[in-house]
């Protein structure tokens, strides 16, 4: 007989950054009870991760992800960039790279003027659920890319609609190149509108 659980999941009303500090607390509630030892957390300027470790201590590995050196949100990464030591000092690694959901194929988004493309189709099938599922899915795939965490292991992923953080879930992530084999193993926290 197979072994059935039952968890909540917390709906936010609405989606965005008044959310992030019940998010955090989501998730790593969760860590604690399922013996996760890595959030991999969304940071576009650095600030989330650095409000999860203030929170956490050294109970879990942090993983924060940001938007590539060549993204269009300068700013962020400007900020980014100005917290980068601060992130390094509390022991936080950092994954900057093409984005697993987009990358290259913005390039032919451009130049080509087609939205029909495969990674668009994936992206926008995550955002049925919120843009937050897409982002947690996403830089699961990163953060594994980089070695940080391994598709062996079940991780807590946290990610937002634009800034702070509204979406927590736990994952198993996949190298891009096994995508595919990617498993979302529970929804944390999300908002429904």
């Amino acid at each position: 007989m197979s072994k059935v659980t039952e968890d909540k999941i917390f709906y936010f009303a609405k989606k965005g950054p008044g959310n992030t500090a019940k998010t955090l607390a989501i998730a790593l509630d969760c860590c604690r009870s399922r013996n996760v030892g890595t959030i991999v957390v969304a940071s576009s300027t650095g600030e989330t991760a650095l409000s999860l470790c203030k929170l956490a201590g050294d109970s879990v590995d942090i993983v924060a992800v940001t938007y590539s050196a060549g993204s269009r949100y300068h700013e962020e990464v400007e900020k980014f960039d100005r917290n980068r030591q601060l992130l390094i000092g509390h022991g936080i690694k950092i994954v900057r790279g093409l984005h697993a959901l987009s990358g290259v194929e913005r390039g032919f988004e451009g130049k080509y003027e087609s939205g029909l493309l495969p990674l668009n189709l994936v992206s926008d099938t995550l955002k049925l659920f919120s843009q937050g599922v897409k982002v947690c899915v996403e830089i699961g795939v990163m953060a594994a890319e980089h070695g940080f965490v391994s598709p062996d292991e079940e991780i807590v992923a946290i990610g937002g609609s634009g800034t702070g953080a509204d979406t927590a879930l736990v994952i198993k992530p996949a190298y891009a190149r096994n995508f595919f084999e990617t498993r979302i193993k529970a929804i944390l926290c999300m908002p429904v509108g």
